[in-house]
C-alpha cells in the first residue's frame, strides 16, 4: 500500500459501476478532471472511471507535492488514490504530464497497470543528444494491451 507523508489525496471523481474494471484518467498541465468530460460518460458504461486533478489544478491543493516534484511523486499520489479506493489493478490513460505519470506507473509498477494509453510530449536535451529530431522530436505515444 502506498502512503503519503501528508496523508492527503488529489481531488478525484468516480463514475461507473463499482464492480467494473478500473480506468484511471490523468490530466495535462493547466486542466482538471474536466479534460475528460466528453468521453468519461461513455467509458463509464464499462469501466469504473477515476479522474484526478494534478496538485494545484482543479480542486487539488498545490501542497500535495513540494517544489521539484517528479513523475514518480505524482505516480505515488495516483497509487495512494488507487489504494484508498481499493483498486489493486487498473488501466490508465493520460495526456501530457498525466501520460508521463502513466508511463512511469507502467515501467515501475507493472503489476498494477493492466493496460495504458499515453500521449506525451517532452523535449529534453537527452533526447536530442540521442539524435531524435523532427517537428515533434520528443513525442511519445505508447499503447499496450
Amino acid at each position: 500500500m502506498t502512503t503519503l507523508p501528508n496523508g492527503r489525496l488529489p481531488h478525484h471523481t468516480i463514475e461507473g459501476p463499482g464492480s467494473a474494471p478500473a480506468l484511471l484518467l490523468g490530466p495535462s498541465l493547466g486542466t482538471s478532471t474536466a479534460l475528460w468530460d466528453a468521453v468519461a460518460p461513455e467509458l463509464a458504461t464499462v469501466h469504473r472511471v477515476v479522474r484526478w486533478d494534478l496538485p494545484g489544478h482543479g480542486r487539488s491543493p498545490a501542497e500535495l507535492i513540494g517544489p521539484g516534484a517528479t513523475d514518480a511523486d505524482l505516480a505515488a499520489l495516483v497509487l495512494a488514490l488507487a489504494d484508498t479506493l481499493g483498486i489493486d489493478r487498473f488501466a490508465y490513460a493520460g495526456v501530457s504530464l498525466g501520460g508521463a505519470v502513466g508511463l512511469h506507473l507502467a515501467a515501475h509498477h507493472p503489476e498494477r497497470v493492466t493496460s495504458r494509453a499515453a500521449s506525451v510530449r517532452r523535449c529534453t536535451s537527452a533526447a536530442r543528444s540521442r539524435g531524435v529530431s523532427g517537428p515533434r522530436p520528443c513525442a511519445a505515444r505508447a499503447w499496450r494491451r
